[in-house]
């Protein structure tokens, strides 16, 4: 009898503990999976409170507001060494349930194409036509003056804001984050000569971080842009792997952008051409 009412509670601790890391496989990107309640492991709130507590190594410690803002809240959570103490201890099967991708909503079908015919449709498709005209001519006068003041003319001393460029928040993230337009600048030809690596980053809120020679996150800022910004870079590869770029001049010398981390940003190759005036080469995302 004692030992079926033990094997009883083992099976129903089991099944609970399974059903609390199926819950923490649903939380969202930007939620470390060891934050939970005093009261309740698999439960947490949106903001940093004292209600919380790291479960990284097993028993449930309080944790800082400060500590929750800048990691536990962040999609940078996978850097911090308690969660990279506590994934080292846990049940292999628990771990693959963090590990789950997060499923994920497909878009609403789009809405069907109105008729082409309607009553009076010929007035409107020349008013239409008209419109487009005019934004064409006026596009076309913005383009131009942003080759020839665009970040050909920004200086490579320090990431100065400047008011041409517009961002577009991304709807995928959880929260806004600084999205970057292509850069529209020369590109380069026989004969230029590399000079190094820029960063542009777009308006609004931008994750940086102090990383040390093994890729540990050693410090992170978040940084607001009132407008596009660029400034010089080092491409550096820490020892366990991790790529980031390094600001080499201005305020933010010595704080990195990491992909997937910092936000939205943008990185390009940057030459002199002979006659001294720069163009560019942006790097696609997948080599940043």
């Amino acid at each position: 009898m004692f030992r079926r009412g033990r094997a009883a509670a083992e099976s129903a601790a089991e099944t609970e503990r399974k059903a609390v890391f199926e819950k923490l496989a649903q939380r969202p990107e930007n939620v470390c999976p060891f934050l939970g309640l005093a009261a309740s492991r698999a439960d947490y709130h949106e903001m940093a409170t004292d209600d919380h507590r790291c479960y990284a190594f097993g028993d449930p410690e309080p944790i800082s507001g400060e500590q929750q803002r800048n990691v536990c809240l962040q999609r940078g959570y996978a850097n911090c060494p308690r969660y990279l103490r506590g994934v080292l201890v846990i049940p292999t099967d628990e771990l693959e349930a963090l590990r789950r991708p997060h499923q994920r909503v497909p878009p609403p079908p789009p809405p069907p194409p109105r008729p082409a015919s309607v009553p009076g449709g010929r007035g409107r498709r020349r008013s239409v036509l008209a419109l487009l005209v005019v934004l064409l001519l006026v596009g076309g006068g913005v383009g131009a003056w942003w080759v020839l003041a665009g970040p050909g003319a920004v200086a490579m001393e320090t990431p100065t804001p400047i008011p041409s460029r517009t961002s577009e928040p991304s709807p995928s993230e959880a929260e806004p984050s600084p999205s970057v337009t292509p850069s529209v600048a020369p590109t380069p030809a026989p004969g230029d000569v590399f000079i190094g690596f820029e960063v542009t980053v777009g308006e609004g809120d931008n994750n940086v971080f102090r990383v040390g020679a093994d890729g540990q996150i050693l410090a992170q800022s978040i940084q607001t842009f009132s407008g596009s910004s660029q400034g010089p870079v080092d491409r550096v590869v820490a020892s366990n792997g991790l790529l980031h770029w390094r600001e080499t001049a201005g305020e933010l010398a010595g704080w990195s952008f990491i992909r997937d981390q910092s936000g939205g940003f943008q990185i390009r190759e940057v030459y002199e051409a002979p006659d001294g005036s720069l163009r560019y080469l942006v790097l696609p995302e997948g080599e940043t």
